[in-house]
Formats: structure tokens, C-alpha cells, sequence
């Protein structure tokens, strides 16, 4: 969901090709690391964030063990469809496994793979788009050849990536089971597998993003997957990410997170505290930010203890929904940063800038934070 996004992107671009060869290093105090995700795997809670820090506890957050990881990118987002069986993503175009619950990590995608990849896909497209025109019969039309245009500029850019060296992040990953996944990233980057990860493939096909937009977020619904990104951008697929239908949601700036509540109800969330609701499964939106936000992004959401939704974000933004129409926002006092939150019995663990928030939840939720 989740990753402080804008913040990770530029850190992107000037990290050493060697984060992706070299393993983490220990973590004294691993728990207050800067952290990006946290997630369960079983009865285990399993966290990712900077120079690639994943840390596992086995008694609900009050102590943390440091993972074995082969690479000291930083991790941006993490997946555990089983209770073995997880996903980790990050900057250098990494992909990580683990099938030990989180406590070790293998390598699966790097970004010179993801690039290569890239290279072949829209060489290809310059190729179809040229023979499209040449057999025209009449003038090309405009659209076609704006897209070779795009298409031919998208080959420039990954031939020069290739040269670089991987820097694009993956910002989300989402994954149904231990088999069929999907990784999101910066530029349009949308990668699939059907087999665990032995094979990622580009699977950009049946998405429209000639800009190369970045993508936020990736979640599953009861029938349906959803994806939001940058400029406004949100898509919902109904074939498991084969075709992808634009969503409008008269709204261009960031979307960091999107998920489904249920019965057809999407929320989507980000830059500047903005806060939508789809009761249609994304036809059609309302703005519900609430009057009192205090412009502050979003960048990820937990469930409260009992039902309801927090959202957590910059400078210690906090709001909450019993129902997901509305949403009260309040100002933890340490005015961290937050991405990601999980509810532990009565209390809410944030994962954040400095690591692990503990507060309470509930009617006591408010102890520790600011109006």
C-alpha cells in the first residue's frame, strides 16, 4: 500500500547497484528501523523497510527478530497469501520469496530483469505499430501513430535503463495464493506470475498507461482486483488482471492505496488527505474527505479491533471509519510518518519512520494522540 511513495522515489534513482547483490545488515534495534509494511503470516507478523530490513515477531510485536535477506534495497511492501509463503518488493526492481514464514529470503526478480523484460515488450510494440501503419491503405490515423510515437520513445528509455542499471521500485505486490501474484511499481511497472515466482513475466498488455503513470497499490475484492497510482489513475480488472478498465474518478492527483470493503463498496486514498468511496465497484465515486483533514497524504489502512478502518499517513495522520462513509482524523503525537497498520487484540501496531507505533484501540484509542 503502502510506502511513503513519494518520498522512496527519488532515494530510487540514486541507490548503488550494488544494494541488490549485497545482504541486509544487522539492525541493532530492528523494531524502531524505518519500516514501509507489515502484514501476518499465521501468528506471525512479518515487516519490511529500509536497506532490506525485513524483522518477524512470534508474540504480537513485543519483541523482533531480523530476517536473512540477500539484498539491502530498501522493501517497500509485503504479501503473505499463506501462512509460509510471502513476497517482498522493493527499489532496484527486487522481488523476494520466502517459505519459511518470513524468517529467510531468496531473490526471484532483480531490476536488470525487469528491464530486459521491458526492452523486449515495447520493441515488440514498435514492431506491430510500424507494420499496423505500413499496411494501412489510406493515411495512418493519429492515434496510431502517437502510440508509436510513445512506443518508440518507451524503447529509448529501456535501452538507457539497461545501460544505468536497475533504480525503478516496486511499490506494491499482492498475491491470491502461494502460485498467482501481481507486482506494481513506478512507470507503469505491472509484473505477473502463475507459478510462485519461478517466472515473472511483463504484463502490461491489457492496461492502458501510455504516460507510464506509477502504480500506488494493488488489492483483491470479491471478484474483482483493483489498482491505483499516480495522476488520479485507478483500474478495476473482473478476469484476474488480463484486461484492466480505466476508473474515473475526476481527480488527478495521487491515489496511494485502493481496497474493496465489500459488496461492491472500493475505497481509494492519498495525496493531501483525499479520501473516495465507490459503492459500484469503482463506476462511480464520492469524495468523503473529511472537512477537518488536515491535508496531510494517506498512505496506508488496517482494520480496527471489532470493524472499522484506519488510514495512517504523514505527520502522524490518523482516520478512522466505523462504516467507511466517514472518517474522524486525529494527529498522533510523535507526528511520525505511518504506512501500514494491524490490529493486535485492543491495540493498533503502526509501522512507520520510526518503526513500531503501539497505541491503544477502541473507545481508548485516544490515548497518545492529538486533536
Amino acid at each position: 500500500m503502502r510506502a511513503l511513495c513519494l518520498v522512496l522515489l527519488l532515494p530510487a534513482l540514486l541507490q548503488a547497484a550494488d544494494f541488490a547483490t549485497n545482504p541486509a545488515l544487522p539492525t541493532a534495534d530492528a523494531g524502531a528501523a524505518q519500516l514501509l509494511d507489515m502484514t501476518w503470516a499465521g501468528d506471525r507478523l512479518v515487516a519490511v523497510g529500509e536497506r532490506g530490513l525485513v524483522i518477524y515477531s512470534d508474540d504480537e510485536g513485543r519483541s523482533w527478530q531480523q530476517a536473512r535477506v540477500p539484498v539491502s534495497e530498501t522493501l517497500t511492501a509485503i504479501s503473505f497469501p499463506t501462512d509460509e509463503h510471502g513476497w517482498a518488493v522493493g527499489h532496484g526492481g527486487v522481488i523476494l520469496h520466502s517459505g519459511d514464514s518470513g524468517t529467510s529470503w531468496q531473490l526471484q526478480l532483480d531490476g536488470n530483469d525487469a528491464n530486459r523484460q521491458r526492452l523486449d515488450y515495447v520493441t515488440d510494440q514498435v514492431m506491430l505499430l510500424e507494420a499496423q501503419i505500413q499496411e494501412a491503405e489510406a493515411e495512418p490515423d493519429d492515434a496510431v501513430v502517437y502510440l508509436l510515437e510513445e512506443a518508440q520513445f518507451a524503447v529509448e528509455d529501456a535501452e538507457l535503463a539497461l545501460e544505468t542499471g536497475p533504480a525503478d521500485p516496486f511499490l506494491d505486490v499482492w498475491f491470491a495464493d502461494s502460485q498467482f501474484g501481481f507486482a506494481v511499481g513506478a512507470y507503469g511497472m505491472l509484473y505477473h506470475t502463475d507459478n510462485g515466482g519461478l517466472q515473472w513475466r511483463i504484463a502490461q498488455d491489457g492496461i492502458e498507461n501510455l504516460e507510464g503513470y506509477h502504480y500506488y497499490s494493488i488489492s483483491a475484492g470479491e471478484d474483482a482486483l483493483y489498482l491505483s497510482g499516480e495522476a488520479g489513475i485507478a483500474y478495476r480488472s473482473d478476469d484476474r488482471g488480463e484486461t484492466w478498465q480505466r476508473l474515473d474518478l475526476n481527480y488527478d492527483g495521487s491515489l496511494f492505496g485502493i481496497l474493496a470493503l465489500g459488496q461492491g463498496e472500493v475505497l481509494s486514498f492519498g495525496l493531501r488527505g483525499n479520501i473516495f468511496l465507490s459503492r459500484d465497484r469503482g463506476a462511480s465515486w464520492d469524495n468523503i474527505t473529511p472537512a477537518d483533514a488536515p491535508g496531510l497524504s494517506f498512505f496506508g489502512a488496517g482494520q480496527l479491533p471489532g470493524g472499522g478502518l484506519l488510514l495512517v499517513g504523514a505527520g502522524g495522520a490518523l482516520a478512522t471509519s466505523l462504516d467507511g462513509e466517514s472518517f474522524s482524523v486525529e494527529i498522533h503525537t510523535s507526528r511520525d510518518t505511518f504506512s501500514a497498520a494491524l490490529s493486535v487484540d485492543d491495540e493498533l501496531l503502526l509501522a512507520g519512520m520510526s518503526g513500531v507505533t503501539r497505541i491503544a484501540a477502541g473507545r481508548d484509542r485516544l490515548a497518545g494522540v492529538a486533536p
